[in-house]
């Protein structure tokens, strides 16, 4: 094949009853009002294919059979001959034809089921994916269908960016606010309790009653009493000095 692409619009031609369209090549009338049709691009080649240059392309076409227009086409096969209906029509086989006094056979397409005793719907090898209608009004008016969203600039990210910013140093500096807010009630109320502690002071111990509490800020002190009690003596011993003579 070399560098000579074989796909689309290459491929085989589709089978039209009156005319070809003014986007196509028409190559050959086969029988009755039918012509095989090529797509502008490509040239009319042996075995109803459409080739993408003037040299014959039939053997790269069969060998790997596809419409010309994979698109809105669908690929029908009769006697080992392919051709080419719309996506919205149904390839058949008319027999009891006559051709030089003889019976023969000819193929066409019919919008739903093709009607007459003598015509035989066939079943597509290879279906297309969209309508013919799409594809042309996509073709006519490229700006409806090939919309281009452009991207964000930094101009229109800033704001966003911004915003988000905001509101996360917002957040932060809620939650520390609140933390703080928090250990100031806890501080506030240990002092009161320290305060209320201190303004209660100690009781003086009453023996009768175990374990009383303090009252007072300052523990009670001596009674006002001039008469000091001094250390007692030894009552059965009387005083006496010492002897003058050390040795006796």
């Amino acid at each position: 094949m070399g560098d000579t692409d074989y796909g689309p619009p290459a491929g085989f031609a589709i089978r039209r009853n009156g005319t070809c369209t003014a986007k196509e090549e028409e190559c050959s009338h086969p029988w009755g009002n039918w012509y095989n049709c090529c797509p502008e691009s490509t040239h009319c080649s042996d075995n109803n294919t459409c080739c993408p240059t003037t040299a014959g392309c039939s053997a790269y076409i069969e060998e790997d059979p596809h419409c010309a227009n994979n698109a809105t086409w669908d690929l029908y096969i009769d006697n080992n001959n392919y051709f080419c209906c719309l996506s919205t029509s149904t390839g058949f086989v008319a027999s009891n034809l006559m051709y030089n006094g003889s019976s023969t056979t000819g193929v066409g397409c019919a919008d739903g089921l093709p009607e007459g005793e003598y015509n035989n719907a066939l079943i597509p090898v290879a279906r297309g994916n969209a309508s013919e209608s799409t594809v042309t009004s996509a073709s006519a008016t490229p700006s409806a269908t090939n919309t281009h969203t452009p991207s964000p600039t930094a101009s229109d990210t800033a704001p966003t960016s911004s915003s988000n910013a905001g509101a996360i140093a917002g957040g932060v500096v809620g939650g520390c606010a609140g933390v703080a807010l928090i250990i100031a009630l806890v501080w506030f109320l240990m002092r009161r309790r320290k305060q209320q502690a201190l303004q209660a002071g100690p009781m003086s111990p009453d023996a009768s009653t175990p374990g009383q509490e303090y009252k007072g800020v300052y523990g009670g002190e001596l009674d006002n009493n001039p008469a000091r009690v001094e250390l007692y003596g030894n009552p059965n011993m009387l005083p006496h000095e010492l002897p003058t003579n050390a040795s006796q």
